[in-house]
């Protein structure tokens, strides 16, 4: 009963521990329904034609916009099932680290980076006043001598010492950290002086409400529930607008050296997908259970989700959300 209950309370919560329960129950469903170690809306063309397909492009466009091709030391943080680190790790050749952070440890120790013989190794130059599960494994392709590791840590406290890494990159993850300021600031420490953020996350394209005073916070807040409707609650993160992210991450020693918008490419069609296959979906995930109580919690949670990406579908088209790739040089 409490994890059937917990199932619908995480659909609404969005502090760090619900995020992480969110994910634990939901990322199993979504790797069968999508037969990827992804967890990403995709990048959908007229010529996508699976939801594998669109992730694989969406981490595909992160990585150039990354430029990996020169990156020695990557961290991908939010990395879930480090599906998308994997995919780079087998398209650049000349990568050394690549190391993959996110909060819950469950998602991590379920990726295929751990599939190998364990080894600490102190390449990471660990900071020693900081506590944090590491998980490091050879875990290398044929082409490539790259060390791929997994880090449980959060991505506002960064475990690596000043200056260490190539590329920060933010996956689709961004939208969950708390605060967006504290990981702009922990990135410009952690980073190369010319090293690069790309951050890839889902905004609100409303007006910079940075500034404002107590009581327009409060209309600006009650405005975005009128606007987002049941993804107010629903769209498990904070809702950042691009203007106050652009802002924060140019006032934090960055300046931003490119932006692509591609949420016509993203909401509608990820949409019209579930929307098109929803029964055989539904069909899967109730198969999987016999109780009837956890049938019920993941019927309401499935409709639920129906409805938010009808939403989604219709706040994209009208220019109210959009999600755009950011990328940012360190200075």
């Amino acid at each position: 009963m409490r994890n059937s209950i917990n199932i619908l309370l995480s659909l609404v919560r969005r502090d760090e521990r619900a995020v992480v329960n969110l994910y634990q129950v939901f990322s199993s469903y979504a790797r069968l329904l999508t037969g990827t170690n992804m967890i990403n809306f995709g990048f959908w063309t007229h010529e996508t034609k699976s939801i594998k397909q669109a992730q694989l492009a969406l981490c595909t466009l992160t990585g150039k916009l990354s430029e990996l091709d020169s990156a020695k030391k990557i961290i991908d943080i939010g990395s879930g099932f480090s599906g998308p680190a994997e995919q780079w790790n087998l398209e650049y050749k000349f990568i050394d680290n690549l190391i993959c952070i996110d909060i819950n440890y469950q998602a991590l120790k379920m990726s295929r980076v751990t599939n190998s013989r364990y080894t600490y190794s102190k390449k990471l130059l660990m900071k020693p006043s900081v506590e944090t599960n590491v998980t490091n494994s050879k875990y290398t392709t044929n082409h490539s001598g790259a060390t791929m590791s997994i880090v449980n840590a959060t991505a506002t406290c960064l475990p690596f010492a000043d200056s260490f890494a190539d590329r920060i990159i933010a996956l689709e993850s961004a939208q969950h950290f708390k605060s967006f300021l504290k990981f702009i600031q922990e990135s410009h420490r952690v980073l190369k002086k010319g090293g690069l953020i790309v951050i890839a996350i889902p905004v609100v394209t409303r007006p910079n409400a940075i500034g404002m005073s107590c009581k327009n916070m409060i209309l600006d807040s009650l405005r975005n529930v009128r606007v987002l409707g049941i993804l107010s609650l629903t769209w498990a993160s904070e809702h950042y607008e691009l203007d106050q992210i652009k802002s924060i991450i140019s006032q934090e020693h960055f300046v931003i050296k490119d932006i692509i918008c591609i949420g016509q490419s993203v909401y509608a069609p990820l949409t019209d997908f579930y929307v098109q296959d929803r029964k055989e979906f539904r069909s899967i995930i109730m198969d999987k259970h016999s109780s009837f109580l956890k049938k019920l919690a993941l019927d309401i949670a499935e409709r639920i989700v129906h409805r938010s990406a009808l939403k989604m579908k219709q706040l994209s088209l009208s220019g109210n959300i959009d999600y755009v790739l950011i990328k940012a040089i360190n200075k």
